[in-house]
């Protein structure tokens, strides 16, 4: 079976953060793509509360609460991904 098919069948979970698809290429094409995706999110979700608030103590709270569920999960991931060595 090759490598592309046995990573769309893999869960969500056990693919590689840093790659796009889970795809193990040599290149750094994938984390390059991904990295400009996550700054273009960022720069829209600060521009989006920054819009919306009415002070700068408001935008750290707003921010804050944004970012929170998003740490969560993957703080999440991380010790899932952990367990997972540890049993093996």
């Amino acid at each position: 079976m090759s490598r592309s098919v046995q990573s769309n069948n893999m869960n969500i979970l056990d693919r590689p953060l840093g790659r796009s698809g889970g795809r193990v290429s040599g290149s750094s094409d994938a984390t390059s793509v991904s990295l400009s995706a996550f700054a273009y999110v960022y720069s829209e979700l600060v521009q989006y509360h920054q819009g919306r608030a009415a002070s700068v103590s408001e935008l750290e709270r707003r921010l804050e609460s944004a970012g929170y569920g998003v740490g969560l999960k993957v703080l999440e991931l991380v010790a899932y991904r952990s367990k997972e060595v540890r049993r093996h």
